[in-house]
């Protein structure tokens, strides 16, 4: 049956972009009149099976004509649809219709032929139950022919909470909107997809380098040099307006020219030309793009406006994009071989995979770790960051088995939630490390993110470089006793003065033998956590064989986590043994390396907690209570609005009447980069205002609100010290919970203080509270996957 040309109607406010398992990218949006003639054409075009397990038997005109009418009408509390388009074509759509009025929708889904096995019908259920979200639709319930075992697997794989029964030749399945346990089934959909997407621009097969010309120096020609230096394996072509080779690699006048398909584009030309190049690429079969030119939003809004139309054209090829105004990417596996990058020098093969933002600050990674030997993976400097960001690479490193651990220096968080949610899975398999920058608003607010999510933080580089060299291919300490073995005084001076606890030290003179240092250090591996070896180097002591036998002492030891510092012996190797134990020049890096090994390794063993059931919660009452203020206009809300809000989630205002109590403070507000923030403190006076504060990010796990009043450091008083009975900590725990899930399920709450809120022995109960609201910013929907939108 042929296709005929359908004309696809306007693009919606509402659309976004979305990768299928397969990597492609679609765009979902609502229907509308206009989509029409592409329903019709999606359902005429199907084959006889599809209509049949659809309808349950061959639809007529009649029917056929009445489901376009039904899908296709506008979207309302009774109606929802969403619609995926590719590259401009309709291929799938799903719809609900409400059931009376009960909270209940009958869904369905229909995909093309040619796109099953996409992950297609998943993802437009995924903003269906968005969709549904909004209008107050917790279920979705449809039934299904025991024969579509297609459907099946995507209502099964959806929720935990699908439920699916059997009844008179057909399969009643229900859905649940809003199921909090849904988070990790679409976490791995979305590692999955990110995987595929990101494999035309990190393992590509084929390269075509976009304005690579006969000037040397210039930055097109000097990647098709870099690739060649360094053996890329694969298909390597070089476009420039003479058609004239680069040494051994061909050249063509045009993309449209080449003789093979590619995977990936290098484009190295003037902006305004890069569009053209993305079209063309297209065209050949491209799927990536590296775009190292310049002239985009770096330059003001009118590079802005240029650089969202790219990332839109790009997205409707199907072309994943890095950049614009990169330095490049690497992938260093001796399979791959990939150095499309400006960088002058690239380090060995390794387990590093590195995520930055500046080129400047790349080239610094790169020539650190060649000078210390780190090996890298991969690395991308992602410029402006206009499709591929940190949160698209966090994905991608999950399940990336050359990657062993993440550092990141990111100037900015495109989701944070994702981000947090995603590099908080990340961490719990691999280090993560991440540089904080001095122009990132709200440093509390980042910090507490890395916290929560694992991430190591450090505030040099050189800090994240020599934690990486603890952290890559090391064993994690199993405690945090640490055991020094030195032969200078100094030098254990040195480093006790930057340790924060005391340490097992051991002296043993500036002319010890080698054979004595190893026996020492033998001794001291045997009842330690972690270990320091501290060697000064004179003309005397032979430097270089007390290296050679402490290094048999450490690969001795294959468990256990060892540092090394040598001084006064220039040249020497800065790895100790086989498995290759980091050695720093200074003490002062060596004890924050491990110290930074140590917290995470604290982090690794405590438990990551889980969602908190939190029993009555009244999420239709509290939508109501606000949809009722916000007709009546946002901002500051009376006290019974208030009162009456907090209530539906469990939270009454009323003080308990205990005497002893440590007074705090609590509350949430929207932060517009990182989403709501829950606040913990210890009530200060207009006179002597308080700064013992702890922050979360919701959501906050059933473990965060224990550790957010630890951490205060009036913690001590609620747990019954100094004289004070303990306060009902368990309560002040659940109003945390509680105050962090009313801010998840309701983002139009701008800010909420609860103050006074004193902590007896008996309850924990606001006194008094704040509340204001504002209409809810675009912030995306955690549940749904989606890129980053252009621009």
């Amino acid at each position: 049956m042929g296709t005929p040309t359908i004309v696809v109607a306007e693009a919606t406010a509402d659309q976004v972009d979305a990768l299928t398992a397969d990597g492609g990218i679609v765009s979902v949006r609502t229907l509308t009149a206009d989509d029409r003639p592409a329903v019709e054409a999606l359902y005429g075009n199907a084959s006889p099976d599809s209509l049949r397990l659809r309808f349950f038997a061959q639809p007529s005109a009649a029917t056929l004509t009445a489901e376009v009418n039904r899908v296709c009408r506008p979207e309302s509390g009774a109606h929802v649809n969403v619609a995926a388009y590719e590259g401009g074509a309709l291929v799938g759509i799903a719809s609900g219709e409400r059931l009376g009025n009960r909270p209940r929708a009958e869904f369905a889904v229909f995909v093309d032929d040619r796109h099953h096995g996409r992950g297609i019908g998943t993802l437009l259920l995924e903003h269906l139950a968005a969709r549904c979200r909004r209008h107050g639709i917790t279920e979705l319930v449809g039934e299904v022919l025991p024969a579509n075992t297609g459907m099946l697997r995507v209502a099964r794989g959806l929720t935990p909470q699908s439920a699916h029964r059997y009844d008179h030749g057909v399969v009643d399945v229900t859905l649940c909107t809003d199921d909090d346990r849904a988070w990790a089934a679409v976490d791995e959909r979305d590692r999955t997809a990110e995987r595929a997407s990101l494999r035309a621009l990190l393992n590509p097969a084929s390269i075509a380098v976009v304005g690579a010309g006969h000037r040397p120096g210039g930055i097109g020609r000097e990647t098709v040099r870099a690739l060649l230096d360094h053996n890329y394996p694969g298909g390597l072509y070089a476009v420039n307006r003479h058609g004239a080779p680069i040494g051994p690699v061909p050249a063509f006048r045009s993309v449209h020219d080449l003789p093979t398909p590619v995977d990936l584009l290098v484009v190295a030309v003037p902006a305004d030309q890069v569009a053209d190049v993305l079209t063309d690429g297209a065209k050949a079969g491209a799927r990536g793009a590296v775009v190292l030119s310049a002239g985009f939003a770096e330059i003001g809004p009118d590079g802005a406006e240029r650089e969202a139309a790219l990332v839109r054209l790009a997205r409707s090829h199907g072309i994943r994009l890095i950049g614009p105004n990169c330095l490049g990417v690497l992938n260093t596996d001796p399979a791959v071989r990939l150095t499309a990058c400006l960088a002058p020098v690239t380090p060995p093969h390794g387990t590093l995979g590195v995520a930055v933002q500046s080129g400047a600050v790349a080239t610094t990674i790169l020539q650190h770790a060649q000078r210390a030997g780190i090996g890298v993976s991969t690395l991308v400097a992602l410029g402006n960051k206009a499709d591929v960001s940190g949160n698209d690479l966090i994905a991608y490193w999950y399940d990336d088995p050359a990657t062993h651990a993440v550092a990141l220096h990111l100037e900015s968080f495109g989701n944070p939630r994702r981000f947090a949610r995603t590099v908080r899975a990340l961490a719990r398999r691999k280090p993560v490390l991440a540089l904080r920058t001095g122009r990132t608003a709200a440093p509390d607010t980042v910090n507490a993110l890395f916290a929560q999510a694992g991430v190591i933080a450090t505030d040099t580089l050189g800090e994240l470089l020599d934690a990486a060299r603890m952290l890559t291919d090391q064993p994690l300490p199993a405690g945090d006793r640490l055991a020094v073995v030195s032969n200078a005084a100094g030098l254990n001076l040195l480093a006790e003065a930057s340790l924060p606890t005391p340490v097992t030290s051991v002296d043993l003179g500036g002319t010890v033998a080698p054979d004595r240092f190893a026996a020492a250090a033998e001794h001291a591996a045997a009842d330690t956590d972690m270990l320091l070896l501290l060697i000064a180097g004179t003309r005397a002591n032979r430097p270089a064989e007390i290296l050679g036998e402490l290094g048999h002492v450490v690969d001795r030891h294959p468990g256990l986590t060892v540092a090394a510092v040598l001084t006064g012996a220039p040249g020497l190797p800065r790895r100790l043994g086989a498995r290759g134990a980091p050695v720093f020049e200074l003490p002062e890096q060596a004890v924050h390396a491990l110290s930074h090994a140590a917290a995470y390794a604290a982090w690794r063993r405590r438990p990551l907690g889980g969602r908190a059931d939190l029993a009555g919660i009244d999420r239709r009452g509290a939508r109501a209570v606000i949809d009722r203020a916000l007709a009546d206009g946002p901002g500051w809300q009376p006290p019974g609005v208030t009162a009456e809000l907090l209530f539906t989630y469990g939270i009454p205002l009323r003080p308990a009447g205990d005497t002893e109590t440590v007074d705090l403070t609590a509350g949430l507000r929207a932060d517009p980069l990182f989403g709501s923030v829950v606040t913990l403190a210890r009530r200060g006076t207009r006179t002597d205002p308080s700064d013992d504060r702890a922050l979360r990010l919701v959501p906050m796990t059933d473990l965060d609100a224990a550790r957010m009043w630890r951490s205060l450091r009036c913690a001590p008083l609620l747990a019954g010290e100094r004289g004070l009975p303990p306060a009902h900590t368990a309560g002040l725990e659940d109003l945390l919970l509680r105050v962090s899930r009313l801010a998840e399920d309701h983002p139009e709450i701008a800010e909420l203080e609860l103050d006074p809120l004193p902590a007896g022995p008996h309850a924990v109960r606001p006194g008094a509270a704040r509340l204001r609201l504002a209409p809810p910013s675009d912030a995306p929907d955690p549940l749904l996957r989606r890129l980053r939108p252009p621009g």
